[in-house]
């Protein structure tokens, strides 16, 4: 099931570093995963070759904001043994010495990966509901959720999805608007992020309940589509969620109060007011998805 959506209620927030994903709801368009690049790579153990611009002695961490500040620095070594920082107007390889540790703009060519190098992650969540940025607008069938997470693996374009249980559909998505609980739902997404990064977490704001609708005091209004709907909840602050019937023509009910509980009523959906953060139930290495 997917809807679009573009105002800020249920904005979706991933901690750490990253395109670390500070995934945050658009205005316009879903959230998109970028790749993010450190601004000097690290490489401990490390002495570069190239052309020295200059030497002088410094602590490390001076020698690296130097070379941080000037615009024509490629790359800097500093030397534990005797305190001496070398800049670098450009390198063309490195080699390893245990009493160096070098930095550069660039990655060395031919060389072993940075120590800040970031690695693509797989992380899956139960009871989540990731919606917009569908790759195929009314999902397709999988063989549970497992299933789903292979499809997308398979497909680069993927960067993350969330399987149905309910209606057996899989959800694969180049990004997403925002983040619903959703006891029914096992949602999972692709990140990019370095050694240091902390796990990411989901901030959801509403959570959903398919095929039901909340019995209590409410208001018939109108709005065009769902996230209409929900956006006029969001407004509200007497309003505790919103009933959606997704038969010809739609109607909004805006719900209200705070002890909302749905009713199984077929062709309507609902949603409730809820904020809560969720972790991911494992997070895992997988291979690069460039």
């Amino acid at each position: 099931m997917q809807v679009n959506r573009r105002s800020r209620f249920g904005a979706a927030k991933i901690a750490g570093a990253l395109l670390f994903l500070a995934l945050a709801v658009s205005a316009t368009a879903p959230t998109v995963f970028a790749d993010a690049q450190p601004d000097i790579w690290d490489y401990p153990q490390t002495a570069l070759i190239g052309t020295t611009s200059a030497e002088f002695k410094q602590p490390l961490d001076g020698c690296r904001k130097l070379c941080q500040e000037r615009s024509g620095c490629a790359g800097f070594d500093h030397s534990s043994a005797t305190n001496i920082c070398r800049l670098y107007a450009g390198f063309a390889s490195a080699q390893t010495d245990t009493l160096s540790t070098a930095g550069t703009r660039s990655r060395i060519p031919g060389y072993r990966d940075p120590a800040n190098a970031e690695t693509w992650y797989f992380a899956s969540y139960s009871g989540v509901d990731l919606w917009g940025g569908d790759l195929v607008a009314k999902g397709m069938t999988a063989q549970g959720a497992e299933n789903c997470r292979a499809i997308c693996d398979s497909q680069h374009a993927c960067r993350a999805f969330t399987y149905n249980v309910e209606a057996n559909r899989c959800f694969l998505k180049s990004g997403f608007e925002f983040v619903q609980s959703y006891a029914l739902g096992t949602s999972g997404l692709y990140f990019k992020a370095g050694p240091a990064a902390a796990p990411p977490s989901l901030t959801v704001g509403w959570e959903l309940f398919t095929t039901s609708a909340f019995i209590g005091d409410s208001t018939l209004s109108y709005a065009a589509t769902y996230q209409e709907c929900m956006q006029q909840c969001d407004a509200n602050g007497q309003c505790g969620g919103i009933t959606w019937t997704n038969t010809r023509p739609n109607r909004c009910y805006l719900v209200y109060g705070s002890n909302l509980y749905p009713v199984r009523r077929k062709g309507m959906t609902s949603a409730r007011k809820n904020s809560r953060t969720v972790t991911p139930d494992f997070v895992r290495p997988v291979s690069p998805r460039n």
